[in-house]
């Protein structure tokens, strides 16, 4: 079993402004390279090796790999999924809107980031109550501008927090920032150049 990141270094990740959302490399992975943090959404099992091996290949391969496993076609998001990508290597954490796939998650050595919908207020207290139940590594908030809006609600949260979703300027992503969110994901990769 893989040792569980711990908190602190799990900040670490969150170092850069920008998480980079993505699936294909883009044929200049520098901006990859730069980032703290990448997520890797979509595509489908039989791929993930061969992605995971591209970026442990190329100029990203210090970079720490969450998989958002919602989205990933062909796998089981239960326990037993989590046990492959944990043998799998090369990814470090996972992004789920299952909150209890989080302790398992730990189990295996895998920092976990619980995806909350934020849609009106009683979604709010619910990601609230959800947080306090499941102690996620982090949290990321979506979309964006909910984020922004909710600020106050979620300043106790004792986990960082990440917004996504609908982030499409540099301005929006200062204010979310300065709002207390510690780094923003996006797959536009336009935005990831804020990581310098």
């Amino acid at each position: 079993m893989k040792k569980q990141a711990s908190p602190s270094a799990v900040r670490t990740w969150l170092s850069k402004p920008v998480i980079p959302v993505f699936w294909d490399a883009p044929p200049d992975e520098s901006p990859l390279a730069r980032a703290s943090l990448l997520f890797l959404q979509g595509g489908e099992l039989s791929e993930l090796p061969d992605r995971l091996r591209q970026l442990r290949c190329g100029p990203a391969a210090h970079v720490p790999v969450v998989l958002h496993i919602d989205l990933l076609a062909g796998l089981s998001s239960d326990e037993a999924g989590l046990r492959y990508l944990a043998g799998l290597g090369g990814i470090q954490g996972i992004i789920t809107v299952r909150s209890h796939l989080v302790a398992p998650a730990r189990r295996l050595g895998l920092a976990s980031i619980l995806l909350l919908f934020l849609q009106d207020g009683r979604s709010v207290d619910r990601a609230l109550h959800v947080i306090e139940q499941s102690r996620p590594d982090m949290v990321e908030l979506v979309p964006g501008v909910a984020a922004l809006e909710t600020a106050d609600q979620f300043q106790q949260v004792p986990v960082p927090r990440i917004a996504g979703g609908l982030i499409r300027t540099p301005e929006l992503v200062r204010r979310l920032l300065e709002s207390g969110c510690a780094a923003v994901s996006s797959s536009n990769a336009r935005l990831w150049e804020l990581n310098r």
